[in-house]
């Protein structure tokens, strides 16, 4: 089998058709007559320098905190772990989110 010179963007164009065939690499390599070790390569030498993303992934934790208005007390009431903390009913949604954001820092 001749070889074929392809550009980057025809490798890119590959890469994506075989991500959209649902093939694996190995199938769609023998599918389209290209070698998979030559796929491989290029691709790990293409993709990272198109992807110029610098972006960083962050997982944040989320913390479950139960409130409720009390009725008969007319308070609202915050539960975190073993803590409660009772306000007014009229307590500023400012105030309230500047204690917050200090209690969790």
């Amino acid at each position: 089998m001749r070889y074929q010179r392809r550009d980057v963007n025809t490798w890119l164009d590959l890469f994506e058709r075989q991500e959209q065939s649902g093939l694996s690499a190995v199938a769609f390599c023998r599918q389209h007559q290209i070698n998979i070790q030559t796929f491989y390569a290029r691709r790990s030498d293409i993709r990272p320098q198109r992807t110029n993303n610098k972006f960083v992934h962050v997982k944040r934790e989320v913390t479950t905190v139960e409130s409720r208005v009390e009725d008969v007390a007319q308070a609202l009431s915050l539960e975190c772990a073993s803590s409660t903390l009772r306000l007014p009913v009229n307590v500023s949604p400012h105030w309230l989110a500047s204690l917050m954001k200090a209690l969790n820092e």
